[in-house]
């Protein structure tokens, strides 16, 4: 492959300003600086029409839209050329924006089936920005986006405004990951290769406590120590060992609430 393959990095917030605009960006700066060209695009700027699900199916064999969507032409071509790609939306209750979201489902329509991504280098980003619920949920649907379309995934940067100073970091170590990927694509030779791969990957596999316990924990990270609140994930943990995972539950959204309530006084 040509040493000049684009880390394309796709920004799926309406708000151009925003920390997830700040996370792409991140992963971009750490691939700029690793030596790969980047190209930044927002959803917002090209915004994929609804797929019609028409019937027959003849965009998988002439892998077009049947409708004129400009916006799907531009975008599907981007990623179809790129060396490797940095997706990231907003959490919006606990899943991704329609941006995101109407981008998907046309790839999946179109390109799904015949695999033109196999082993593309990527990365998802998600930041639950807000009250932080939702940073894993919310990261779940890009990676099963990169699994359909059988892309060859990095870990995951979840992030929240608790600890965004951490995620950016993090988001430039996965840009420079891609960067030095970009060149060298591995396509999976197998289904259960490619699902081996997305089942080895951190964060996606927890349940809704342990969803809420790493918010939780966060949230207290952020805080100074003497707040007092490691006691509280304690309990919460034994309970759920015991097997009360309901009043578990009840004990983590007690943490948080406290926490953030200190959070936000800081």
């Amino acid at each position: 492959m040509s040493d000049d393959k684009t880390v394309l990095g796709l920004v799926g917030s309406p708000n151009k300003q925003g920390r997830t605009n700040q996370l792409v960006s991140a992963a971009l700066e750490g691939a700029a600086q690793a030596g790969a060209p980047v190209e930044l695009i927002h959803l917002a700027d090209h915004v994929v029409q609804p797929c019609r699900d028409c019937l027959p199916w003849v965009c998988q064999s002439n892998l077009k839209c049947s409708f004129p969507d400009e916006a799907f032409e531009l975008l599907s071509g981007k990623l179809l050329s790129c060396g490797a790609l940095a997706l990231g939306s907003p959490v919006y209750w606990w899943d991704v924006s329609g941006l995101v979201k109407y981008l998907m489902l046309k790839m999946f329509r179109v390109h799904a089936r015949g695999g033109p991504l196999n082993g593309l280098p990527a990365l998802g980003l998600a930041i639950a920005g807000g009250t932080g619920n939702g940073l894993i949920s919310g990261l779940r649907p890009v990676y099963h986006f990169l699994q359909i379309l059988q892309m060859r995934p990095l870990a995951p940067v979840p992030a929240t405004r608790f600890d965004f100073d951490q995620a950016l970091a993090r988001a430039r170590e996965q840009g420079a990951a891609l960067a030095g990927q970009r060149n060298q694509r591995q396509p999976f030779a197998s289904v259960a290769e490619r699902l081996s791969a997305y089942d080895r990957l951190p964060y996606l596999g927890l349940d809704r406590f342990q969803e809420r316990r790493l918010l939780a924990g966060l949230v207290c990270a952020a805080l100074p120590p003497e707040a007092g609140l490691s006691q509280g994930l304690a309990r919460a943990e034994a309970l759920r060992a015991a097997g009360d995972s309901l009043a578990a539950l009840e004990e983590i959204g007690r943490v948080y609430d406290a926490g953030v309530e200190l959070f936000e006084k800081l």
